[in-house]
Formats: structure tokens, C-alpha cells, sequence
């Protein structure tokens, strides 16, 4: 799947060809994020009501209902005093509930409170039909300011009335308040998230703090707490805004939703989000609860959170993070730097456009792309988890997606997409080239002195090298500090190995009064030296070496396996231009 411009496009043959999908589209210049989830690929951009894939090129889009009109009370042997109760009605379907309506009209004051009330002594609430509700959440308030979830109406078919008695049996959950938005087209979140059974969704346009969550059943899917779906907001109005959310687990195991938060100040946090159940009466409802990790450090770059084996690596302001467990600290999780060596380089990510870094686990490798002193990804840093080491600058490329694709033969492949490309890159080891440009490749070694005695010189007669299963041109050069010229190149040399065509001549294993003796029919078989070594001269005295071996060749590559000079001492004493006056 794929998405440009405003229209959703699917490829069923490994992206040869594209097919626009119909009925739904999306505003153009909004980042689109997918999550499969059960029977659905689900389509969110913040902006836009998600859109639903089947499968088919008919898309699904999440359409709103309408807000229901104020609902009409009327009692039954309750008279009229002073004792005040309000109805609110939100209309409801499979996804979310609508805006809470207006508050109840007709009978609102009565003269015994809900606890006297009876199969005799009621209150009758008619609700006008809403077109596509499947059901009807009422909420009652004693002070017209705060309305709690009392109970629930289904009508005899989709859209219609229906009308409800209220004989004070119903058991109020003050946990759960009247609803102020619309979520009948789904919450306007960025991404979704698979946590467990359900989804959980953050950076929402109009609610940053909040954390949504769906229902673990059927309907799959749904946000409505009608539904065992729901939300919380973390602390609103604080620093710690919710960015990503994913699904790990605490010290001690218990599976749990992670959440990643940004602050102003760069650092943010990292919080664990559980959900319990609440019986009251014979309800059951979801009670969502959440803790913030002390010491945590968290992201202002939710693109950047990869899990990596049993840990989370991710991007922060002042380094890049590992998120797990440490020996050190019993049932805990630890937030702790994995970038100190290559510190200054990440000092270097502008924070204008760190929110787009990108990342991914691939082969034992973690990519992500940064963008180093610009507002858009311009470089890929490789992380190497069986050496342990950073590649800062390993690709002059930047992108803004990374993607981990099986195509249809089974074969797995690590795609990228560049900011503003109409192309879908593939990063892989049997790639020659860049784009169809040769990768040019640059490994300079450290300055060696030729003698124990960092003073002494040696005149140098050879440089010599050895490559194992080398291929293209290898230019080998030698730098060094000449006794009269100073530091500089001593010799460059290309080493270009030379593959050898083996044939079938003279005797071979054929009967002799049917082939030739020196049948050629058979392909020529080519073979390389699997070790080449090769050597030039210097004639030169020098002090010490440097080398440099660069490629720029599409098919060139080899392991390095000796650089070294040979020579005697000279013994012939300090230069002039080293005295000290």
C-alpha cells in the first residue's frame, strides 16, 4: 500500500504496478501512517477520519454521527418538588460515540431521589433516531455540570428511537463523563499501534495528552468506552506530551503499552500504561491507569523508536537511548545511553527536524536517519549490535521511511523511502550501486611510525599489500613524513585483479571415438585469486605511515588483510626543521 497526493494506491505484484483505491482519500501533504489490525489495514493521518483497507480497492472511511438532539423526560408517580435529575444522550456506533447532546427536557424535578425509585416510580427518556447509531449512551447529573455514564439503550433497527425507563436500578460509573468530541469517525490520531489485542493511538490534532485505546473484542476496533475502548489523558496541561506508544514490557515481564514522551526541554519520559477491570454492580467496565518511569528519558522523534531484540532503541535530544533491562537494577527498566563515543556527531542533528527521524532493526544493524545540520533526513547512522559499534555518516542519504517488506516470493528486503521521492529504495549487501552510481569508498588508517623510535627513519624500499577476494579497481596509497619534503602522498598504486578463464584442454573423461581430446563444449569456468598480494616501490626515507584505500568502482569490494612497508633504519639523526631554537 502506498499513498501520494491524496489517493490510496496498492501494488499486488512487488510494486510493478499501482491501482488507485476508490472510495476514500485523504487530505494531500499529511504523512499517512498504515497498522494492520485483525481483517483491516487501518489509515490515519491526524487530520482526516480513518480509513479502512479489505483487501479490495474499495476503501472505508470512517464516517460521524450526527449529535442527537436533547432527549425528553417524563416521570411516572415521582410528582414535581425540588429534588433535581438531568439526562444527556450520546449516539454511538461500532467506532466511538458522538458529542454528548443537550441536557433533558420536560420533567427534571421530582420528589424522592433515584434510591426510592421503583418498577411504579420511574422516569421515561424518549431519544430521537440518529441515521448509522447502533446504540444510545445515556448520562445522568444532579448539578447540570457533571454527567456520569448511567446506562445504555439499543434500538429495534440501526438509527431508529428508542425509549428508555430509568426505575433507579442502574448504577451510575462516575469514572466515565458525558463526551465533549466526536469519535464516531475514529479519534484524529496520527498513528495506531498494536498493543496486545487492541490499539492504542497518540498524537491527536485536538487532544495532544490523550492515549486512545480500542476494544480487545468485538466489535475490533472500536474506541467507544460502550465498547471496552477508551482513553486517557496524561496529565494536561504538563510537559510530557504522549508521541509513540509500543509494546513492551515492565522489569518483571508483565506485558504492558510504552509510551514515549516529548518535553520543551528535550528530555521527556517514558510511561507504562496498564488497563483494569472495574465491577460495579453488574457492570464491568475498563479502567485505564499509567505511571511514569523515574529517570526516564523519552522522544521528540516517534519515528525513531525501534525495537531491537529485548530493548527499544530511540532518539532524544541529547543522544540516542536504549530502553531495557539491566542486571543492576532488579524488576526495574533503565534508560541508558548507547551514542557516548559518537556524541559531538549527534550534537550536530539540527532539532528542527529531529520529529522525522526515521528508524529500523534490519540484519543486526539498527539504521536510523538524522538529519545532520538540516530540517530534513540527510544522512543514515548504522548501528552495529555484534560489534557494538557506530557508523555516524554510513550513507549520504537520508529518509523519512523505512520499510520491512516480504515481497511475494518470500523473500525478505529492507525498502526506504527519501523526503519528496516518486521512488521506493532498497538497501541491501548485493547492491552495486548508489542509485546507479558506484559507492565510493574511503578506509585511511592511523599515522605508524617505521621504528620503536618514534624519532628514527627508515629508508623505505617497499609498501606492501594484501587483499582477500578482491574485485575492481583498489587504489592503495601511501602517505608518510619524508625526511627533506615533509608529510605527504609517497606512491599511489591501483590494484586491479585479474580474473583467470579456466577451459577443458587436452585429456578429458569422454570416450575418445566420440570428442575431441580437447572438447571445449563445456562453459569456461572463471575464478579469481581468493588472496592477492602486490607491492610497489617507494625509495624514500621516511619517518612514518599512513594509508588510504578508496573504490569507486560498482563492482569493487575486498577485505583488507596487510598494509606494511619495508626497509632498513638509517640511523641518520633528527632533521634540522625538528630543532627547537
Amino acid at each position: 500500500m502506498a499513498a501520494a497526493g491524496g489517493t490510496i494506491y496498492r501494488s499486488v505484484d512487488d510494486a510493478q504496478t499501482w491501482t488507485a483505491c476508490s472510495g476514500a482519500s485523504y487530505t494531500a501533504g499529511n504523512k499517512v501512517f498504515m497498522n494492520q489490525y485483525n481483517n483491516y489495514l487501518y489509515i490515519t493521518n491526524g487530520v482526516d477520519p480513518i480509513i479502512l483497507y479489505d483487501g479490495s480497492t474499495t476503501l472505508t472511511q470512517y464516517s460521524a454521527l450526527s449529535t442527537p438532539s436533547a432527549p425528553s423526560a417524563a416521570n411516572t408517580n415521582l410528582g414535581t418538588a425540588n429534588i433535581q435529575y438531568y439526562y444527556k444522550i450520546a449516539a454511538v456506533n461500532a467506532v466511538g460515540f458522538s458529542a454528548a447532546s443537550a441536557k433533558s427536557t420536560g420533567d427534571t424535578a421530582f420528589t424522592t431521589t433515584r434510591d426510592g425509585w421503583d418498577s411504579t416510580h420511574y422516569v421515561t427518556i424518549t431519544i430521537t433516531g440518529v441515521t448509522g447509531a447502533t446504540r444510545y449512551d445515556i448520562y445522568l447529573s444532579e448539578d447540570d455540570i457533571n454527567y456520569y455514564y448511567l446506562d445504555s439503550a439499543t434500538p429495534a433497527t440501526v438509527g431508529a428511537g428508542v425509549t428508555y425507563r430509568d426505575d433507579g436500578t442502574a448504577v451510575i460509573i462516575p469514572s466515565t463523563i458525558a463526551p465533549t468530541d466526536n469519535t464516531t469517525q475514529g479519534p484524529l490520531v496520527e498513528e495506531l499501534t498494536n498493543v496486545g489485542s487492541r490499539m492504542y493511538g497518540v498524537r491527536d490534532t485536538n487532544n495532544r495528552y490523550r492515549i486512545w485505546f480500542t476494544s480487545g473484542g468485538y466489535p475490533f476496533g472500536a474506541f467507544s468506552n460502550s465498547y471496552d475502548g477508551g482513553y486517557l489523558d496524561w496529565q494536561i496541561g504538563g510537559k510530557f506530551i504522549p508521541q509513540k506508544v509500543a509494546d513492551y514490557r515492565d522489569g518483571k515481564g508483565t506485558p504492558l503499552a510504552t509510551v514515549f514522551c516529548k518535553s520543551a526541554d528535550g528530555q521527556g519520559c517514558v510511561i507504562q500504561m496498564s488497563l483494569d477491570t472495574l465491577t460495579v454492580g453488574n457492570v464491568s467496565i475498563t479502567v485505564p491507569s499509567a505511571y511514569k518511569l523515574p529517570g526516564s528519558r523519552g522522544t521528540p522523534a516517534p519515528g525513531s523508536v525501534v525495537n531491537v531484540l529485548n530493548d527499544f532503541m530511540f532518539y532524544n535530544s541529547q543522544a540516542f537511548y536504549n530502553l531495557g533491562s539491566r542486571a543492576q537494577f532488579l524488576n526495574l527498566l533503565s534508560t541508558d545511553e548507547s551514542s557516548a563515543n559518537i556524541r559531538p556527531t549527534v550534537r550536530s542533528i539540527s532539532t528542527a527536524g529531529e520529529a522525522d527521524i526515521a528508524a529500523v532493526y534490519y540484519l543486526a544493524r539498527v539504521y536510523f536517519s538524522v538529519p545532520y545540520g538540516s530540517t530534513t533526513n540527510n544522512f543514515t547512522a548504522v548501528y552495529d549490535t555484534e560489534r557494538k559499534c557506530w557508523l555516524p555518516r554510513a550513507f549520504d542519504q537520508g529518509f523519512w521511511k523505512f520499510l520491512r517488506y516480504t515481497d511475494t516470493s518470500g523473500l525478505p528486503r529492507l525498502l526506504a523511502v527519501r523526503p519528496g521521492d516518486s521512488i521506493i529504495t532498497e538497501i541491501s549487501e548485493s547492491i552495486k550501486g548508489d542509485y546507479g552510481q558506484p559507492f565510493n569508498t574511503i578506509l585511511t588508517t592511523g599515522l605508524y611510525p617505521v621504528s620503536n623510535d618514534r624519532f628514527e627513519f627508515q629508508w623505505t624500499e617497499e609498501g606492501e599489500v594484501e587483499f582477500s577476494n578482491p574485485a575492481g579497481s583498489i587504489n592503495v596509497e601511501l602517505i608518510g613524513s619524508e625526511r627533506s619534503a615533509g608529510f605527504g602522498v609517497q606512491n599511489s598504486e591501483i590494484v586491479a585483479p585479474v580474473a583467470t578463464t579456466v577451459t577443458n584442454v587436452g585429456w578429458d573423461t569422454f570416450s575418445w571415438n566420440t570428442t575431441a581430446w580437447n572438447d571445449t563444449s563445456t562453459t569456461p569456468e572463471v575464478v579469481s585469486e581468493s588472496s592477492v598480494k602486490r607491492y610497489f616501490l617507494v625509495q624514500k626515507e621516511l619517518n612514518s605511515v599512513q594509508w588510504q584505500i578508496t573504490t569507486s568502482d560498482l563492482d569493487a569490494r575486498y577485505v583488507l588483510r596487510t598494509l606494511q612497508t619495508w626497509g632498513t633504519p638509517t640511523q641518520a639523526g633528527h632533521p634540522a626543521s625538528w630543532l627547537l631554537t
